[in-house]
């Protein structure tokens, strides 16, 4: 018999096997459906390799996600050096992975967020050393902040995010076949939430289908492009806003 909950994880694979973890044991459906692509960025490769084969050193290196690093290791091997010695990665998801990878001293803020980030920063002097590995989608309060605020910054957007226009058809889709069951999507980007809003009427028509956001700036967000938010985080801790998720579909499924 099939389950009468059924959460549609569309971020990136990183991102769903994390909130896999935090549900697995639960009696739902989980559909990971990823509705971006990753577009590795040649020329900014190219331009972080040049850089740093004519000697720059950073300091401190700054991954604002788990593709940021595997793309450093893989493909800039004298940035992963300078970055095993420190780190500082966006969340605790991310910081693991460097741990994983070899990193040597690792740290993440308290706020899992960009402007988690910024306030971290904010400690240490202007000085520094500093290299930063994001995506094309960079918070742009971010970069200006580690651009202005820092003497000696590097920052490289090493990947872009393009939409799956399948995968979208996919989710659409499945809501559509699957009338009778209750459907909770999760919004863990802007991008993502940009994309599930074009598909709002659609997605809301038969009434079964609820969100959930990871951020309350995302949050607010969806409100401004007209998209209920059903569950949102209380916090910017992203292992705190699991865990909330977690009891939420508890909570569905005691009154489903």
């Amino acid at each position: 018999m099939d389950r009468s909950i059924v959460v549609i994880l569309p971020g990136t694979l990183d991102t769903s096997r994390n909130i896999v973890r935090y549900l697995r044991d639960l009696d739902i459906e989980i559909k990971m459906i990823p509705i971006l692509r990753v577009k590795i960025n040649r020329d900014e490769i190219k331009a972080a390799q040049k850089i740093f084969s004519s000697g720059f050193t950073p300091d401190v290196s700054i991954f604002t996600s788990k593709t940021a690093v595997k793309i450093v290791k893989k493909l800039i091997p004298e940035a992963w050096r300078c970055a095993k010695k420190y780190s500082i990665a966006i969340g605790p998801g991310t910081a693991s992975l460097i741990r994983k990878l070899g990193g040597l001293e690792v740290k993440h803020p308290q706020e899992h967020s960009s402007e988690g980030l910024m306030k971290y920063l904010i400690n240490f002097p202007e000085s520094i050393r500093l290299a930063a590995y994001c995506s094309s989608e960079v918070n742009m309060s971010l970069e200006n902040f580690l651009k202005e605020y820092f003497k000696d910054v590097c920052l490289w957007k090493l990947y872009t995010l393009s939409e799956e226009t399948a995968s979208v058809k996919e989710i659409v889709d499945l809501v559509g076949t699957s009338a009778g069951r209750t459907y909770l999507i999760v919004i863990t980007s802007l991008k993502i939430l940009k994309i599930i809003s074009r598909e709002v009427d659609l997605l809301t028509k038969y009434g079964n289908v609820f969100f959930s956001a990871i951020s309350k700036r995302l949050a607010r967000e969806a409100s401004r492009l007209g998209l209920k938010i059903n569950h949102l985080s209380s916090t910017n801790n992203i292992i705190e806003y699991y865990n909330e998720l977690r009891q939420y579909i508890e909570n569905l499924l005691r009154h489903s």
